[in-house]
């Protein structure tokens, strides 16, 4: 246990003494956490900005303002009536999704129970934008003049004055538009992977996708320096000693092992307490996460060390193979976004198992009873490739 315990402080030395191991462990999974957080959206709004040209005072005019403004799916953003060519080539250069323009009579079009929708939408042909745009109008339209004619049916049933202006209107009006708010049948629509009204935001996604992506390019590290001792002939003179290879393993096992979980406790820092991502939803879960990404990329970087013999191979395959297992694992883009044959392939790498785990717990809270099977996956492939570095280790 000695001699294990001396040779990870020994590499733990050398880590420290390189200049770039800061670069590479701490400042560039920074940057990239950011810049991908910001990329994603960092902000979680998923309303399509709208602009508003409103020339109408009347009730229903305020009332369809309202309905959308509560529906979720658009940001209205007012512009005045000499603005009407500004919202037109807002529209054009992209900076709203389209324009709403509510034309003076909608009003008394409303209340004269016209069936057509009286607004205008301004949009691009062909704008996937401009089409959610057309659907949240004409069910916001659909809802106010549903709750007027609701109404004034009712009234002229009970002989009662279905006038708009009249007590009797407002007042039924009023219940309408509540048992509109209050449907008695609702549809409930919640993003994959996350709570019942939780949006995952950009940094959600950044954050663990860049966390995996950096701790699989520290593997580097481990397999670069048994590859410079075995050149400079360190790894011979040790092996006359006492010390078996086993524990030659154990030790630089244990070393990346200290290094990594130090580079996830510095960027699961940044993201709870700077990016907002709520990493500490499980702690028991979110332990046994960063735990199962240590070992398999250790695990990994030793085992390319030992079958790879020159410096530059082992760095070529380490930065290829790294790469190539964040980017099908989802850390680069949440495999939900992808179809279903490339989801499943992404999940034949151990990268996918430990996103999900990672992201199980920020986004649902999930426990260690939920994120231990996928674990299970990352922890065989972990000890398979911990076996063929001490088999490869003892041949040679």
């Amino acid at each position: 246990m000695r001699a294990i315990l001396a040779l990870t402080g020994k590499d733990l030395l050398q880590t420290g003494r390189d200049r770039l191991a800061a670069l590479f462990t701490f400042i560039l999974p920074i940057l990239f956490t950011v810049f991908f957080g910001f990329l994603f959206g960092s902000s979680g709004s998923d309303r399509l900005p709208v602009a508003l040209l409103n020339l109408d005072d009347g009730a229903p005019a305020q009332s369809l303002i309202t309905t959308l403004e509560r529906g979720g799916m658009v940001e209205l953003r007012p512009y005045s009536a000499v603005q009407r060519l500004g919202l037109e080539e807002a529209v054009q250069k992209d900076n709203v999704a389209a324009g709403l323009i509510i034309p003076q009579g909608f009003g008394s079009a409303s209340d004269a129970n016209v069936p057509s929708a009286p607004a205008i939408v301004v949009g691009k042909m062909g704008s996937s934008g401009s089409q959610s745009v057309m659907q949240s109008v004409r069910s916001a339209v659909d809802r106010v003049l549903g709750a007027r004619a609701a109404t004034a049916a009712a009234l002229a049933a009970l002989d009662l004055d279905s006038s708009p202006g009249s007590a009797e209107f407002q007042g039924g009006l009023a219940v309408s538009e509540a048992a509109y708010e209050h449907p008695t049948v609702t549809v409930i629509a919640e993003d994959a992977g996350t709570e019942a009204g939780r949006t995952p935001r950009g940094f959600d996604l950044s954050s663990p996708g860049m966390l995996v992506n950096w701790i699989l390019f520290s593997l580097l590290t481990a397999a670069v320096a048994l590859v410079q001792e075995r050149k400079t002939g360190a790894l011979r003179r040790l092996l006359t000693t006492r010390v078996r290879g086993i524990q030659i393993i154990a030790g630089k096992t244990g070393a990346m092992l200290c290094i990594t979980l130090t580079q996830q406790v510095v960027l699961i820092g940044l993201g709870q307490f700077v990016l907002g991502v709520d990493y500490l939803r499980n702690p028991p879960a979110l332990l046994l996460a960063m735990f199962s990404l240590s070992l398999l990329a250790a695990s990994l970087g030793l085992m390319l060390a030992t079958i790879l013999r020159s410096e530059q191979a082992v760095i070529s395959a380490t930065v290829i193979i790294s790469m190539v297992l964040a980017a099908m694992g989802g850390a680069w883009f949440p495999l939900e976004i992808t179809g279903s044959t490339f989801a499943a392939i992404g999940h034949v790498t151990p990268a996918a198992w430990v996103l999900d785990a990672f992201r199980g717990v920020i986004l649902q809270g999930q426990g260690v009873l939920q994120v231990l099977p996928g674990l299970a996956v990352v922890w065989g492939y972990a000890l398979l490739f911990f076996a063929v570095a001490v088999w490869r280790f003892r041949f040679e």
